[in-house]
């Protein structure tokens, strides 16, 4: 993307494709500065992301979510910077209105089967119904095995990834692959 030089970046994707960390790499080469909304959410309120999509729903999540780029964009008017995002946040349009502002929507797309996986890793289940780290919109739709929890997040990311397509500026079609390697991929698209 030769004219975007000027222009911050924000990196978008499903959970654990590497948003944040490839968002700390690219801001240190830009030397820049770099935000997570989720970290910032997290700030605000007191309590995880997901603590708070459990206990008090998607609408008051949302409005957070807003509420952290509303709080990014106002405090670093006229710079350049990084901001990732949080997994889900194509599903928040006025999230989403507020961070076009920053020009540069990056898509970071790992193969649907790699994400899942990578989720996949961190959940436990301690009896049937009962998970540990398993996402909270997940949660929502009362799985009772692993595999229904699979099949709820394959659902979902199929949704989101479309959204994300739809939205994105520039699609970058990262690998299940070590970071410096990803992060060579993304500094040829965008710098």
């Amino acid at each position: 993307m030769s004219d975007s030089q000027d222009h911050s970046i924000v990196l978008m994707g499903l959970k654990h494709c590497g948003k944040t960390t490839h968002g700390k790499l690219l801001a240190e080469r830009l030397e820049v500065d770099f935000f997570d909304t989720d970290q910032i959410i997290e700030e605000t309120v007191g309590k995880s992301v997901r603590l708070l999509y459990k206990t008090k729903g998607v609408s008051e999540f949302m409005q957070e979510e807003e509420k952290a780029c509303e709080k990014i964009i106002k405090e670093n008017e006229g710079k350049r910077i990084v901001v990732s995002t949080g997994g889900g946040i194509c599903d928040n349009p006025p999230a989403l209105t507020i961070l076009r502002e920053l020009n540069t929507l990056v898509f970071l797309r790992l193969d649907i089967t790699f994400s899942i996986e990578r989720v996949m890793s961190k959940i436990s289940m301690e009896k049937p119904g009962k998970f540990i780290n398993i996402p909270a919109y997940v949660e929502a739709e009362n799985p009772k095995k692993l595999s229904d929890v699979r099949d709820i997040m394959m659902k979902k990311y199929q949704e989101r990834y479309q959204h994300y397509e739809s939205i994105a500026d520039e699609v970058i079609d990262i690998k299940n692959a070590p970071i410096d390697e990803n992060f060579k991929l993304i500094c040829e698209a965008l710098i």
